[in-house]
This record gives structure tokens, sequence and C-alpha cells, in this order.
């Protein structure tokens, strides 16, 4: 005989709730009354990772409305985890800095690097300021004054000389 939850149990009749079976050295977990196995209570009862969607049991971290294994929290696209503590979020997932502004459509096709600041948009794409330059001489091109020759831009001068 066997005293557990208020109650006098045989050992053959207190069983997991959920799934019927015997416990062992493991003990027992009570959610409202009912007894469960360590793997019933955790599948059905502990917050589950927003990452993988395992049950969450210790070390976790809080972010973008749920809980994540440490190992778990990277950028959905590369899987590097964030070294500096910033991440940015897009469609509740979150992304290293690079892979949010590629998704964004907000890389510089000069450098290749994220446009956070001031942009310069031509030709459909986006620029850094000090990187809208010609493809030739390399002098600063002023919106509205650049030609445009293949994927490459040109100031007005080079263009008619090269291509004129």
């Amino acid at each position: 005989v066997l005293t557990a939850l208020d109650q006098t149990w045989h050992p053959e009749h207190f069983f997991c709730a959920h799934c019927g079976n015997v416990f062992g050295d493991d003990g027992f977990h009570e959610r409202s009354g009912k007894p469960y196995c360590r793997q019933d209570f955790l599948a059905m009862f502990a917050p589950k990772c927003q990452g993988c969607e395992r049950p969450v049991m210790d070390n976790y971290l809080s972010a973008l409305q749920g809980v994540w294994h440490p190992e778990c929290f990277v950028c959905a696209e590369c899987l590097s985890g964030f070294a500096i503590g910033s991440f940015f979020e897009l469609e509740g997932r979150p992304y290293c800095e690079l892979h949010f502004h590629q998704r964004q459509g907000s890389i510089c096709h000069g450098c290749s690097r994220p446009v956070t600041g001031r942009c310069i948009t031509a030709a459909g794409r986006k620029y850094h300021p000090e990187h809208f330059i010609c493809a030739y001489c390399l002098g600063q091109l002023q919106k509205g004054t650049f030609r445009e020759r293949g994927d490459k831009m040109y100031c007005q001068a080079c263009h008619d000389k090269l291509f004129l």
C-alpha cells in the first residue's frame, strides 16, 4: 500500500493518468489531482520551445512571445547564434541583421551590407549614399543624373564617353 495525492493506493493501481504505465524510479508529477509519468507530464503540460517544439524543462530564454532552448534561438536563415545579443524579428522568427535585411530587400547593391540609415533607391536597387557611384570614374552619382547600362550605373560624362 502507498499513499500519494492524499489517497491510499495499491501499487498496481497507482499509474499514469495518460499512458497507464506504473511509475518507476522517476516517480510521478501531479496536475489537477491526477498523477502523470515524467514523459507524459512534459509532453502535455510543459511549455514548448518555439524553435524545436520539444518541452522546455530548465534553461530557457523568453523572446518573441515564447520560450526557447538557448541552442534553438538562432537566425532562422543561417542558424547562427546572436553573439552580440541583438536579433531582428520577422513574422515571429528571429534573424541576424544580414538575413533580416535580405528578406526585407534592404541590402546595398554596392557593398552587399544592410542599409540602415540614409538610402538611395535607383533602378530598383538600394544603395548607401556613399556607394551610389559611377562604375567607371567612381565619382558620387546624384539621383536623376545617372545613366544605367547593364546592371551598372554611370555618370552622364562617362556613359557618353564609353557608349556613344
